[in-house]
């Protein structure tokens, strides 16, 4: 109950913030940065944008609880925009139309081993456009904070919620990767039992993302996303 109780009040502060910044990124194309705030954390938000109209516009969309997400989305949206793709960044729950995209990247960060509920409902929401379309899957979890066979099969799981919600939509690839422990971002209650969980398994704080993981994950997204090669 106390998960659900922080959830609920994150959610129920949300507020979009404005573009923070317009940055030019390679081959002419804009990329918009700004965020979202809930509660006192970050939520990345951003927009690659191309002078060519006849490029494909692809949507990274996620479900996050303390940012960490977020910043693995916008690494993936990045990555994508280096390779000459138009890019959306964007709060699952923030996306109110998919027809405009060509292909969906779809993440959440993990809780009671499943999707966060807004990245499931976004797929339950939008099973008719994501079936036509490529789609492709991730979450972080701090399972995979060793990397090895038995925990990405423990990560592996919780993507099962969402794949037996929709089981019409199947996802060219699924990223699997660690996430960050940050104690200050939680309340003092769910501090504790954190504290007490990741003292069992062994688990230190800090950001134990691999971004060159991340990032060659997303890259590998570009041929079945219609791009034959990465250009950046």
């Amino acid at each position: 109950m106390r998960d659900f109780t922080r959830r609920e009040f994150v959610q129920a502060g949300a507020v979009v913030a404005g573009v923070a910044a317009s940055l030019l990124v390679p081959g002419g194309r804009s990329l918009s940065v700004g965020k979202a705030n809930a509660g006192g954390v970050d939520f990345a938000e951003s927009s690659c944008n191309s002078k060519d109209k006849a490029g494909k516009r692809i949507l990274v969309a996620y479900a996050s609880r303390c940012g960490t997400t977020g910043g693995v989305a916008e690494a993936i949206g990045r990555t994508l925009c280096d390779a000459g793709l138009e890019v959306d960044t964007r709060l699952a729950k923030h996306v109110e139309d998919v027809s405009k995209y060509s292909a969906v990247v779809l993440g959440s960060a993990v809780n009671r081993a499943s999707w966060l509920s807004d990245a499931i409902e976004f797929a339950e929401k939008n099973r008719e456009a994501l079936k036509g379309m490529p789609v492709a899957y991730f979450l972080t979890c701090l399972a995979l904070y060793e990397d090895t066979i038995e925990s990405r099969k423990l990560a592996q799981s919780y993507m099962e919620p969402v794949l037996k919600a929709v089981p019409e939509v199947r996802p060219v690839d699924s990223g699997l990767f660690a996430g960050v422990l940050d104690y200050s971002k939680m309340n003092v209650l769910y501090r504790m039992v954190m504290k007490s969980k990741m003292k069992e398994k062994g688990v230190p704080e800090g950001d134990h993302r691999n971004w060159n993981a991340i990032t060659s994950w997303a890259k590998g997204l570009i041929v079945p996303f219609g791009k034959l090669k990465v250009t950046s």
